[in-house]
């Protein structure tokens, strides 16, 4: 057991928390110095907390973990909101039924001696007038009471939006996780005018076990971070950028060819050579780090899991040819490449 895992261990035991895979990682993440505002959430509930407590901080920050409670508590809360605007409406449907009913009884008893009798219709003006008060009152109540359902269920719309951002990031590097990526890319193949035009490149830091294995992992942690960074300043805004593996990073770009594809990539690989990955505290200088990437375009490829091969094959000839730079599959000569399971880990979810 290496240094972090016997530390995270040890920090469950004496906290006195079970052993169950998500509690791991939420310890995981407070031991690893990764998520400061987690850590502090561990700490403030003490020894002994309770599992409900536990994993209210896992919804917070593991929306994955906690995706069907979640989406449940959303619908009944939801549902129930709807329910009270039906009821609402059916006491306003008999409001105004009611209303007219009035209206309609009250024709009934105008008549020339009813205009002649100026008692009489006194009478049918202030029923007229009482009637149509109350129903303007209780209209206005239902409009209010319509307008904070509207707002109770806008605020549960924004709550599942937070959810679905959360449940799509990863908590390392604050870019799209796996989910998020598989999700993004499913539809290769569906229209091939588009697929021209979509390229796939794939980013894998060098030598990054041996990173780990040195430093530690809080360090190959912030290496990580640190390199998303890089990759997010100096990609197009409009680039799609996940983090689909350990070390392992994908970017998709909409609207370009093979040849500005390629470009992007150098320029990525270029960035992380040129940055120094020097502590601020010690000083220590952790690098150099470089990147190996592949690149392929939709084009060449039957569907998203094919894509998804093939860019991993130009990957890993760049790996096998010296790491620290760029191979588009069309380069590749036919049959050769590394064969790779399918990676569409959540198609159709």
């Amino acid at each position: 057991m290496n240094d972090i895992a016997r530390q995270v261990v040890q920090m469950m035991h004496e906290f006195g928390v079970a052993g169950l895979p998500r509690n791991y990682e939420l310890f995981y993440e407070a031991a690893t110095g990764t998520n400061k505002e987690l850590h502090k959430g561990l700490t403030a509930l003490g020894k002994d907390p309770k599992q409900e407590d536990l994993d209210d901080l896992g919804r917070q920050y593991f929306a994955h973990y906690h995706g069907e409670r979640v989406m449940e508590e959303a619908r009944t809360r939801i549902a129930l909101q709807v329910t009270e605007i039906l009821i609402m409406l059916r006491k306003e449907q008999a409001s105004l039924q009611k209303y007219g009913r009035v209206l309609g009884d009250t024709s009934q008893k105008i008549s020339g001696s009813a205009l002649r009798d100026e008692k009489l219709l006194e009478q049918i003006v202030n029923l007229l007038s009482d009637a149509t008060v109350s129903t303007i009152d209780h209209g206005q109540k239902v409009v209010t009471s319509m307008n904070q359902t509207s707002a109770e269920i806008q605020d549960i719309q924004t709550e599942l939006d937070r959810y679905k951002k959360l449940a799509n990031t990863d908590p390392l590097t604050k870019l799209a996780n796996r989910r998020a990526f598989d999700s993004h890319i499913a539809h290769v193949g569906d229209d091939k005018k588009s697929d021209m035009y979509l390229a796939l490149i794939f980013a894998d830091v060098d030598h990054f076990k041996r990173v780990n294995d040195t430093h530690g992992h809080i360090v190959g942690d912030k290496m990580l971070a640190y390199v998303a960074s890089i990759m997010q300043s100096v990609v197009d805004p409009d680039a799609f950028i996940a983090r689909i593996g350990g070390e392992e990073f994908a970017i998709a770009i909409d609207n370009t060819t093979e040849e500005a594809a390629g470009q992007h990539a150098e320029k990525v690989r270029a960035a992380v050579e040129d940055r120094k990955f020097v502590s601020r505290k010690t000083g220590i200088n952790y690098g150099p780090i470089t990147v190996s990437l592949g690149v392929c375009m939709a084009s060449e490829a039957t569907d998203s899991s094919d894509l998804y091969r093939k860019a991993d094959q130009a990957l890993y000839a760049s790996k096998n040819n010296g790491r620290n730079r760029v191979t588009t599959f069309s380069e590749l000569p036919a049959g050769t490449g590394k064969t790779v399971k399918d990676w569409l880990l959540y198609r159709g979810k």
